[in-house]
């Protein structure tokens, strides 16, 4: 459950856990040493109306494509239950969306492989060009 994530759960990264705008909600730093990774939006649900989720947003180019990126995806991945719903974002991975504005199949693309190998089973591509909160450039997994 992501309820159970704490900051210990991504060692040997360094996490520094941050309250949201709600209860269920908070939003997590990852470090490598002093180098920020990514950070992690946590949403854990208000049963029945909305499921968990969580989004991995502003992560480090240096690290796109590398074994952090992995160990990330993957940590959310154990924690999470069926048909909780990931959403990765992809702005600073042109491989991922060069391979999308091709026409790609989201799941053939190196991020949605990457998702794959950690254990999601459903990718799509969640693109909303309109920005701001809800906008942005996202594969959407879903653990099944």
């Amino acid at each position: 459950m992501l309820s159970q994530l704490t900051p210990q759960s991504f060692a040997p990264l360094h996490a520094l856990f941050k309250r949201g705008r709600f209860k269920e909600e908070y939003n997590a730093e990852l470090y490598i040493g002093e180098d920020l990774l990514c950070h992690v939006k946590i949403f854990t649900g208000r049963p029945p109306h909305y499921g968990p989720w969580a989004e991995v947003f502003n992560i480090n180019p240096r690290y796109v494509a590398t074994e952090w990126e992995r160990h990330v995806y993957c940590v959310l991945h154990r924690y999470m239950e069926p048909g909780d719903v990931l959403y990765a974002e992809y702005v600073d991975d042109l491989q991922t969306f060069q391979a999308l504005q091709r026409g790609e199949p989201p799941e053939a693309t190196r991020l949605g492989r990457l998702l794959v190998q950690c254990g999601y089973r459903i990718v799509k591509n969640w693109y909303h060009p309109e920005g701001w909160l809800e906008g942005g450039m996202k594969l959407q997994a879903v653990k099944v």
